[in-house]
């Protein structure tokens, strides 16, 4: 499941992402000199700062399928488990992170329509801030709950 929605989430963020990239082909011309060759690492540039955000949260999902995995070879208190819930958390914050200031300030400053950095933070995104910070701490949790698991079964 959460390998189709890191799919699922790929493929509307490169749909979102096209239309930014082609407005630049089609606001400025295309030439063989340095000019065209900048107008075309523009567009390109465009359309990954677009879409970045929407990669990493897929990375972060495909983190948790990784989780999921070890769950289901009954390895629940593993640190490779724990460790792959830390990192979802991790990369679902660094999603976050770039969503609401990095992709719009780095945008902006392609386009030439400001200098400062650009906030883009709806009350939705602090909930899954939130989330994200909660599934990192729980991902911690886990790693220090593996590890005294893995010394008990030791002594043991």
């Amino acid at each position: 499941m959460a390998v189709v929605a890191a799919v699922l989430i790929a493929l509307g963020a490169v749909a979102q992402g096209v239309a930014p990239a082609v407005n630049v082909f089609a606001t400025r011309e295309v030439t063989a000199n340095l000019e065209g060759v900048a107008t075309v690492i523009n567009a390109i540039g465009v359309f990954w700062i677009i879409v970045l955000p929407s990669f990493l949260m897929g990375g972060a999902l495909l983190d948790l399928s990784k989780v999921l995995d070890e769950y289901g070879k009954g390895q629940f208190f593993t640190l490779r488990a724990s460790a792959h819930v830390r990192k979802a958390g991790e990369g679902a914050l660094w999603a976050l992170g770039f969503k609401i200031v990095g992709s719009p300030t780095i945008l902006s400053w392609i386009t030439h329509e400001g200098r400062g950095f650009i906030w883009h933070m709806e009350p939705f995104d602090l909930g899954l801030i939130a989330f994200a910070a909660f599934v990192m701490v729980l991902g911690r949790v886990l790693e220090a709950a593996a590890k005294i698991k893995a010394e008990n079964d030791q002594i043991v």
